[in-house]
């Protein structure tokens, strides 16, 4: 027989719930007592596929997130609610492989591989132990590693929040710009060119005669002269934007700017158009 002290009820009485949902069948004998699991079982497999499993699924599903909200307010003194969660969706995003490009993370796997090790090689002989201890102690290093993810998930954080700012500030220029041409059609493959609502190519010379580079001093982020400079300076009243890769920067960049004024189409569409023109 061994006990398995909590800080409080409630992590108590979700552990045993879980560890009961898992295996309601077991010989094993399982009871909670406020804060305390005691655990009455001699099953190595009881163990491993059971106890186990359930202390691991608290840990990354509830500890996880209480131990990095305290990180942010403590550490780095985020202390918005809606701040947490939308670092905590970047954080899950990270976990679940989904931003890649993210450079010096240590491999996932490693995260998972050490969590698991340490729980099973803790059981080998179980003994009463505290939870909240064994998360100090025995996980010092799995939460160390946790630390690079979430300072990622700031840093990604705030470039995303540095951006929303950027895109903000350039609409709020575009709508108090006068329209210098009714139409811009912009058409993307290899690079971006301008045609005008007769589909007229518009040269470089001319782009540069429309901006206005005085508007774009005072940017946090880089505003490129080729298009995005020349493209608000023009504030057309409506763009149309031929390309088959939506997903460039870029073009996503362009479309928040431009909102309701952009409309996308398929690269292909460009020449159907102009046909009918010439």
């Amino acid at each position: 027989m061994f006990e398995i002290s909590f800080r409080n009820e409630l992590d108590a009485k979700t552990v045993f719930l879980s560890i009961h949902a898992t295996n309601p069948e077991s010989d094993s004998i399982l009871s909670l007592h406020k804060e305390k699991i005691v655990v009455e079982s001699k099953d190595i497999f009881f163990f491993k596929n059971t106890i186990i499993p359930a202390l691991k699924g608290f840990i990354t599903k509830v500890k996880e997130k209480e131990w990095i909200i305290s990180i942010l307010e403590n550490s780095f003194y985020y202390r918005d609610e809606e701040e947490h969660e939308q670092i905590l969706c970047i954080f899950q995003s990270i976990m679940q492989g989904e931003r890649q490009d993210i450079p010096n993370l240590p491999p996932i796997k490693e995260r998972e591989n050490h969590l698991d090790a340490t729980i099973e090689a803790f059981f080998l002989e179980p003994v009463s132990f505290s939870f909240d201890s064994f998360l100090t102690f025995r996980l010092k290093e799995y939460f160390d590693v946790l630390q690079v993810y979430v300072e990622a998930a700031i840093d990604e954080y705030k470039l995303e929040q540095e951006y929303q700012t950027f895109i903000y500030q350039l609409r709020d220029l575009l709508s108090s710009t006068e329209s210098k041409l009714k139409e811009v059609h912009l058409v993307y493959q290899y690079q971006f060119d301008f045609y005008d609502e007769t589909h007229k190519h518009i040269h470089k010379n001319q782009l540069i005669k429309y901006m206005n580079r005085t508007h774009f001093n005072n940017y946090a982020y880089y505003i490129d002269s080729v298009v995005l400079a020349p493209l608000v300076s023009i504030a057309p009243e409506k763009l149309y934007l031929y390309t088959d890769n939506i997903d460039h920067q870029l073009v996503e960049t362009i479309r928040n700017i431009f909102d309701e004024r952009a409309v996308i189409l398929p690269y292909r569409y460009f020449g159907l158009k102009k046909s009918k023109i010439d």
